[in-house]
């Protein structure tokens, strides 16, 4: 389906040409319909601008927090400093619990750019704005460029999206490609063409070396969805037919085989830990070590409501008041598609054993599109608009008057107190009303302009106060290191320690020193681990290169050599009941203490 520049450009603000448009002659309407497409690309700029500041902004200024973003971190770290491309490695030890696309991105970045927290960052984020650019170009596509422009700004400003995708995950990544696979599905469905199905399955290949065959198994099944409640035009059959092009399967195998192969070749038990255990186990909630969350089955709700954040009113608004949409278009068709897709990802995740509030992730871009859609349609010259212009005006103040009452609330002397101990520094607390005041003004600026019919105006400054607020997670983050990484730790201990000094962990890991072996040691002996990250790769490292029991501090303690031994606050009386700590000296910090000795005879 092929889209021409005037459609394309009088979708800018949903107004026609002017009537008097077909009088004039050819040397008349050309620069008109010129300059429409130059405003249209202009916003599209906008838009693109936006979603980068709030994406971009501050993104090395906190450290690698603990958990997952220094897992991630090491182990690309590892790659670009000559460790194994084929099988990632956690501290030193095999880490399969995911395909590595992500960590060769960020060992790429490190490469290129140096070592360090936005580098590191750099695969995800970036890989967040392509999805907004791609909701640009998807509504190019389909000749509905409104629709497009406003899943953009949503997906770029969305603040639960954006703090997700400012942090080191597999699912930015994994979201990007997903989402170019279902954009290039429904292409290929709609004009026939199997040239765009070879491409959606180059697309859901890179997604599943990204993030493992789930990719797959969800595009699939919302195909199959699709095809029971919505097949469109032809047969079932017909379409199950196209679906199975051999060409489109050997290019994803093409893609996405040669590791899991090589894996499988290389590493023993690979096989059942990823395809079995980790892939299936985590679904049924029966994966060994359980390290996952647990919820009830509307857990999603509240983390949706989070991922959408400010854009909810406006969101609301356009659920209910915008027209249906009925119409067999390509716009309209793929805005079914994507409201589908939302449903059928949300049952499915919700149904499973392991939830996080990231798995939804895509939810967002996918409803951001219905409903872009259905504002695009409501905005025709024949639908009548200005009564929907006036409710997301009254959405965008609703959410500023929210932002008030919500920290009037924090005024109060228990909520007040609660903040307090939650962690938040009184510092950032005497920033709230800064905060607050400065989200409830764009708030009502942006709210204004829509009651005033100024539709792209009024959405663009309304969708500012995500770059307010990714500012002030930014600087709370800064201002939370130690307790969030292990940087200020390293920090102190290496003006204390001699650069040979050995380095133990007392039976954690991830959950409180990964970020020591970014900013500390390049390798963390851990003593009676617990850790679950590291169960599969100790589990067969019968040489103890990694995990080890407490005859390893002993024997480095007996041959004189420095070490140190980081132990959480949380554990610190089951150190001291080992004995091990006898004798040494101790640092502490707010949440941990380092004993070490320096390896002279006071010390031994």
């Amino acid at each position: 389906m092929s889209v021409s520049t005037p459609p394309v450009s009088s979708c800018l603000q949903s107004a026609a040409l002017p009537s008097a448009a077909p009088a004039l002659g050819p040397r008349q309407a050309a620069p008109d319909a010129q300059t429409k497409w130059h405003a249209a690309l202009a916003l599209d700029g906008v838009v693109l601008v936006i979603a980068a500041i709030s994406l971009f902004w501050s993104l090395g200024a906190a450290p690698i927090r603990d958990t997952n973003e220094a897992l991630y971190a090491d182990i690309a770290l590892a790659m670009a400093h000559g460790g194994s491309w084929i099988i990632p490695h956690l501290n030193g030890v095999p880490y399969i619990e995911k395909p590595p696309l992500l960590y060769w991105l960020m060992a790429l970045s490190f490469k290129l750019f140096g070592v360090g927290a936005w580098q590191a960052r750099l695969p995800d984020t970036l890989a967040a704005w392509l999805t907004v650019l791609g909701c640009i170009a998807f509504g190019r596509a389909v000749a509905a460029p409104l629709a497009g422009r406003f899943a953009a700004l949503v997906t770029g400003t969305a603040l639960g999206y954006v703090l997700i995708a400012r942090n080191i995950l597999f699912d930015p990544l994994m979201v990007f490609f997903w989402l170019s696979a279902l954009a290039l599905l429904v292409l290929a469905v709609e004009r026939r063409q199997r040239a765009w199905l070879r491409a959606a399955a180059v697309a859901v290949a890179l997604s599943t070396l990204t993030k493992g065959p789930e990719a797959l198994l969800l595009l699939g099944l919302v195909a199959v969805v699709q095809l029971m409640v919505a097949p469109g035009t032809g047969t079932r059959r017909e379409l199950l037919r196209f679906y199975l092009d051999p060409w489109a399967i050997a290019l994803f195998l093409l893609i996405a085989a040669p590791w899991h192969l090589a894996a499988l070749d290389i590493l023993p038990g690979f096989g059942w830990f990823f395809f079995v255990n980790e892939t299936i186990g985590r679904f049924l909630g029966t994966r060994i070590p359980d390290d996952f969350h647990h919820g009830p089955w509307w857990y999603y709700a509240p983390n949706l409501l989070i991922g959408f954040f400010q854009w909810v009113p406006l969101l609301a608004v356009l659920a209910w008041f915008a027209p249906r949409l009925s119409g067999n278009d390509a716009a309209s068709v793929s805005a079914r598609w994507a409201r589908n897709a939302a449903i059928t990802l949300t049952v499915f995740f919700s149904s499973a054993g392991d939830k996080g509030a990231y798995y939804l992730l895509p939810v967002v871009p996918l409803v951001a599109w219905w409903l872009g859609v259905r504002l695009q349609a409501a905005l025709r010259p024949d639908e009548g608009d200005a009564a929907l212009r006036r409710r997301l005006g009254v959405g965008a103040l609703l959410f500023g008057l929210a932002a008030l009452g919500l920290w009037a609330l924090t005024l109060t002397p228990p909520l007040h107190a609660e903040l307090l101990r939650s962690g938040l520094p009184r510092a950032q607390f005497s920033w709230l009303p800064t905060l607050v005041i400065g989200v409830a003004l764009v708030a009502f600026l942006g709210g204004s302009l829509l009651l005033l019919r100024k539709l792209a105006l009024g959405l663009a400054v309304f969708s500012l106060s995500a770059v307010i607020m990714v500012d002030f997670a930014a600087q709370l983050a800064v201002a939370k290191t130690p307790d969030i990484s292990q940087k200020h730790v390293a920090a102190v201990m290496r003006q204390i320690l001699p650069a040979q000094t050995v380095w133990f962990s007392w039976q954690t890991f991830e959950d409180h020193d990964a970020s020591l072996l970014l900013y500390g040691t390049r390798h963390l002996f851990v003593i009676d681990s617990t850790s679950e990250d590291l169960w599969f790769g100790c589990s067969n490292d019968p040489r103890q290169t990694t995990c080890v029991d407490q005859n390893a501090v002993r024997q480095i303690r007996a041959e004189g050599r420095p070490f140190a031994v980081w132990v959480s606050r949380k554990r610190l009386q089951g150190w001291l009941d080992s004995g091990l700590a006898q004798g040494l000296r101790s640092q502490p910090f707010k949440d941990s203490v380092v004993f070490y000795s320096l390896g002279t005879k006071s010390d031994t």
